[in-house]
């Protein structure tokens, strides 16, 4: 209100202009940023200011009809003032809710899987090796599951997953898992990307489905190696998983419930799979249509 005060009557001085208008946006701000009443208040010293300025040293029309309007029209912008600073409070309010809301559920969901991971876990200890074998690999997938929501973050007014990290954890998780033969490394090279929560849940269990298959099958009898994970955003999602073990049978296409989940998960992104033999070990490669505001 100073500088609106001063500005008022540096151009009233300058140019013998009457019109109070000046003052109005001080009022406005002030009963948009400040607290309750900080707009009546402003409208109070706006309605002083016009009175010390516009007094000729008498009392008539020609200097109460103008302050009277003016009184009015301040009272005014800072009433609309005073309601939008309340609305925007009560927004601001219910958005921090809804965020808690949405981090205990994420917090919930993610304790409920865990637990279920170490019931499944549990049990595989009293099963047989094959039966065992089976549990520990469901009992991976839904730790994928579980994870999404340790990554999930708000981004432009949505959840995203930050999908460095998170393949980088997945990987990880395998390699402490899964032990190869040999020395076995890994390397996870991947854009900096976003994407909701649906589509990092099916690449999360294609990289863990193709990672623990490069740990088991591709580096026997103590053969060392290197598995590499890389993710591209461009006009497709691209996934690739590629190890120099090995390689593939004759066929090229694995097959079993892993590779049965594979093309499950890939119908799911509306993508391909594509399993490439290299010189030596194999290549699988993921691609699938880029949703629209996903990535960064």
């Amino acid at each position: 209100m100073l500088v609106c005060s001063a500005l008022q009557a540096g151009l009233q001085a300058q140019a013998g202009f009457t019109g109070f208008f000046l003052l109005l946006p001080g009022v406005f701000l002030s009963g948009l940023l400040f607290d309750r009443g900080s707009g009546l208040l402003a409208a109070a010293i706006a309605v002083g200011v016009t009175v010390y300025l516009s007094y000729a040293g008498r009392y008539g029309m020609e200097f109460l009809l103008p302050c009277a309007l003016f009184s009015i029209t301040a009272v005014g912008v800072a009433v609309v003032a005073e309601i939008m600073r309340g609305e925007t409070k009560r927004v601001l309010q219910a958005e921090q809710a809804k965020t808690l809301l949405l981090d205990e559920m994420a917090h919930r969901t993610k304790n409920n899987l865990a637990i279920l991971v170490a019931m499944v876990r549990l049990q595989a200890r009293s099963g047989e090796p094959a039966c065992a074998e089976a549990m520990e690999s469901t009992a991976r997938r839904v730790q994928v599951m579980a994870e999404v929501y340790d990554h999930l973050s708000p981004k432009d007014g949505s959840r995203l997953v930050d999908m460095r990290r998170f393949l980088s954890e997945i990987v990880e998780k395998v390699f402490q898992s899964l032990s190869a033969d040999g020395p076995v490394a890994f390397q996870v090279i991947c854009d900096d990307c976003y994407l909701s929560n649906q589509e990092p849940l099916a690449i999360g269990i294609i990289t863990n489905e193709l990672v623990t298959n490069a740990l088991k099958y591709a580096f026997p009898d103590g053969r060392s190696g290197q598995v590499v994970v890389e993710l591209k955003s461009g006009e497709l999602i691209e996934l690739s998983v590629r190890d120099n073990g090995i390689g593939v049978t004759a066929s090229g296409q694995p097959e079993g419930l892993g590779s049965r989940i594979l093309s499950l998960l890939a119908q799911q992104l509306e993508g391909t799979l594509l399993f490439e033999r290299l010189d030596p070990g194999v290549r699988v490669v993921l691609r699938a249509p880029r949703k629209p505001g996903l990535f960064d």
